[in-house]
């Protein structure tokens, strides 16, 4: 029997995303039809399908109370992926110290009030002259900046630029040679990985600040390095994107995306019936 399977996407990009085009095809070889819905559009558009797969809610750093009530609404018994819970805790980067605090190799990292004077007091008690700077709640990088502590001007402009209390980290220079890699996994299986660069003189990776993509063929170190991160949290995410970025030491992890993520079937290996994609696609009719 046909199942209706509902992408959740945003009013600004209501449509499917080239990544998630290439799933749909996945899931159609199994009888799994997705459309495309937003989750800030008609609430009607979600009754009555098999599964919600929220998957390009990129707009809702924008209104955060309004989307943790919106997947509230959605924990009510039916199959929603990944779970609303485990989404809801993955909003705030403040899992990121949670993280910190079970052994992942997070960066030296402080909580922080959108404070310029807090920022640095954050940095001298890390040793750190400069360093990175998030929101609690971003994407894309909206909201980050590289500042340095005796750069007041600078520092008074990242406060105001994160408007909410956030995060202060230690800068990882490499991530401007080395990239970022994303490590995706599908129900605890690693099935590819992609490295973005930025551009010359940027450490945002992101395609919307000028970074470049590309698969990659990370050591199984590394992937296992990954998956012990992603074996901290709690639970068992239908899909999953660890970022680090790759030192010859180790893992850096700069996020583990259980929300949203781009999850680049447009850049991994194998036809919808083999690919990445298509473990997805069985992934989710086993849980289904």
């Amino acid at each position: 029997m046909t199942k209706d399977i509902v992408f959740a996407t945003c009013l600004a990009q209501p449509d499917l995303q080239p990544s998630d085009a290439v799933l749909a095809k996945a899931l159609d070889v199994h009888g799994l039809k997705v459309r495309p819905a937003p989750w800030n559009g008609d609430k009607e558009a979600f009754n009555g399908a098999d599964a919600i797969v929220i998957r390009s809610t990129w707009d809702y750093q924008e209104t955060p109370e309004a989307f943790a009530a919106w997947l509230a609404r959605l924990d009510d018994g039916r199959p929603v992926f990944n779970p609303p819970a485990m989404m809801r805790a993955n909003m705030s980067k403040r899992y990121l110290l949670d993280l910190a605090a079970k052994g992942a190799p997070l960066p030296a990292t402080r909580w922080i009030a959108p404070e310029p004077g807090a920022i640095a007091k954050a940095m001298d008690e890390m040793g750190l002259t400069e360093a990175v700077v998030k929101p609690e709640f971003g994407a894309t990088a909206s909201g980050l900046s590289r500042v340095r502590w005796d750069d007041p001007a600078g520092l008074a402009a990242a406060a105001a630029r994160m408007s909410m209390p956030g995060l202060v980290q230690a800068l990882v220079p490499e991530i401007a040679s080395a990239g970022e890699t994303s490590f995706i996994f599908i129900a605890g299986e690693f099935t590819h990985a992609v490295t973005k660069r930025p551009k010359s003189g940027e450490i945002r990776c992101q395609a919307e600040h000028g970074g470049s993509a590309a698969l990659a063929e990370p050591s199984a170190q590394a992937v296992e390095e990954a998956r012990a991160i992603l074996g901290l949290i709690p639970g068992e995410p239908l899909y999953a994107r660890v970022d680090a970025v790759v030192l010859d030491e180790g893992l850096r992890l700069m996020e583990v995306e259980l929300i949203e993520p781009e999850l680049f079937f447009t850049y991994a290996p194998g036809s919808p019936e083999f690919g990445a994609a298509a473990r997805f696609a069985r992934a989710l009719i086993e849980r289904l």
